[in-house]
């Protein structure tokens, strides 16, 4: 570990600062509302903010050089949340540290061959070109499970020798993120993959049972060998969200060994939009459910419209607990499936208003959000800001954005 005083002694300040604002009332509020939210009832939505490509823009630049200390920082960031933006998210008063279980679908390392930093794009070059020639390249996953937590531990022991007298150190299990449909993308491309269904279905069929059974057995490995910790309270459930509920046993009430049926899981399937149901049903949805099926809770989504999925194939899902609303989707159609059924409508507001338009429209943004937030009546309602990759040079939009958001919540919100 490598480490300088004078970046242990910029970590232990911001630890000390994280301390003092979890401790506030404020934070209290927050995480009980929180529950209350993920608990199915619709008393009062909440807003967050994903920061994904809004880092350099928005955050200040890391003090420490080395790689162990720029890590730590860049977790402390969550700081200038609390300081310059003012949504809902809860500051924990505890350093996260994640547990890693390492998987390789069919034991192939997709390679980039283009990474744009400033942009987040990349491009990869794709290893299956055609899947009845290519075939034989896909092999049993190759898996590496953090067996007892050692790993883990070792981790979270570096880090308390910075900070272990400030605050405490707490290993957390992010959902298992199943995304089969990103999978076959990385392998031979999306077009590759659409067509590949259709010129081979009974290969693409057993390239999907294959991948389905080794993720089960990752997840049986990932039980036997105690590498999974409950995850009902602050722990990230991707998206943007957050897992506090009392729907899912907390690490006092679990007798013997922690399944996945006490945990969050999360899936989405944004690779394929614009497939039909039957489509997506038979060569997508029904693997992913074999593996949904044994979270305890589900959270479901990215940026693809899930309307059209639900009649055939979400509706299916008796675990679902927070279904992505994004600005492509029929957002009355949802609502009036979803409401009365504890599940959260998740929505992800239209990232132009802050990101590309050269100026921010107030008004028209205001009344985009009033109307989610009309339509989501009698639902619980999150609303997550995300995909915001530049604020154009002026980061007040972000704060002024969220203050909006809580308006038409004030004026609009009938639970």
């Amino acid at each position: 570990m490598k480490i300088t005083a004078k970046e242990c002694d910029h970590i232990r300040e911001l630890a000390k600062r994280q301390v003092e604002i979890a401790s506030l009332p404020v934070m209290e509020e927050r995480r009980r509302k929180w529950y209350i939210l993920s608990n199915g009832e619709t008393s009062e939505p909440l807003v967050s903010i994903e920061y994904n490509g809004l880092r350099d823009q928005f955050f200040p630049n890391c003090v420490c050089k080395s790689e162990f200390a720029q890590d730590i920082e860049r977790q402390f960031n969550t700081l200038f949340s609390y300081y310059q933006l003012n949504d809902d998210r809860v500051i924990p008063g505890y350093f996260s540290v994640p547990i890693r279980n390492d998987f390789v679908p069919f034991g192939i390392n997709v390679e980039l061959s283009s990474h744009i930093e400033e942009s987040m794009g990349y491009a990869f070059n794709y290893p299956i070109q055609d899947l009845e020639r290519d075939f034989h390249l896909l092999k049993k996953s190759t898996a590496t499970v953090d067996s007892g937590l050692k790993r883990a531990m070792a981790r979270k022991a570096e880090i308390e020798e910075v900070i272990g007298d400030i605050m405490p150190v707490k290993i957390e299990s992010q959902p298992f993120n199943v995304n089969l449909g990103y999978t076959f993308c990385t392998l031979m491309g999306m077009e590759n993959m659409f067509v590949m269904m259709y010129d081979y279905p009974e290969l693409f069929h057993k390239a999907m049972s294959m991948l389905t059974e080794d993720l089960l057995e990752l997840m049986d490995a990932i039980e036997s060998q105690g590498a999974i910790l409950p995850n009902n309270d602050g722990t990230h459930l991707f998206q943007g969200s957050f897992g506090y509920t009392n729907d899912l046993p907390s690490a006092d009430e679990i007798q013997g060994d922690v399944k996945f049926s006490d945990l969050w899981g999360y899936c989405n399937f944004q690779e394929t939009t614009g497939m039909n149901p039957q489509m997506f049903d038979e060569f997508f949805f029904s693997y992913m459910k074999k593996i949904a099926d044994r979270f305890g809770l589900l959270s479901y989504g990215c940026c693809e419209p899930v309307d059209g999925l639900w009649d055939l194939c979400l509706s299916r899902l008796k675990n679902l607990r927070k279904l992505s609303v994004s600005p492509w989707c029929n957002e009355e159609f949802i609502a009036e499936r979803i409401r009365g059924k504890k599940i959260v409508y998740h929505r992800k507001p239209f990232a132009n208003f802050i990101s590309v338009d050269e100026m921010f429209d107030e008004d028209a943004f205001s009344e985009h959000i009033a109307k989610s937030v009309k339509i989501a009546a009698g639902c619980p309602l999150e609303v997550t800001f995300r995909e915001e990759l530049t604020l154009r040079g002026e980061p007040w939009r972000l704060k002024r954005a969220v203050e909006l958001v809580k308006e038409q919540f004030v004026e609009y919100w009938r639970g």
